[in-house]
């Protein structure tokens, strides 16, 4: 649904703890959305797993503009997925 989905401009998921794996069925849905511009998923026990999920998304997106992701425990490696993917982004 989100994949298709031309409409949904922000999906706020804060506070739902839906975890790394929740991320990562999460990003296959956004894989080739091109309208999401805000994702909120603060307080989601999201991990460097999960970031790197994320990240997978972010190589290829360039309509995401606004990522929220505190109060997770994404740590370094997280945060490195994801700034990897922030500089590769096409």
């Amino acid at each position: 649904m989100l994949c298709k989905n031309k409409t949904l401009l922000t999906l706020i998921l804060s506070d739902n703890r839906i975890g790394s794996q929740g991320v990562k069925y999460l990003a296959n849905a956004l894989c080739n959305n091109k309208t999401l511009t805000k994702l909120h998923l603060r307080l989601n026990r999201i991990n460097s797993d999960g970031a790197q999920y994320l990240a997978d998304v972010l190589y290829n997106n360039n309509t995401l503009t606004e990522l929220y992701l505190g109060w997770n425990d994404i740590g370094n490696q997280g945060v490195k997925y994801l700034a990897n993917a922030l500089y590769n982004n096409h």
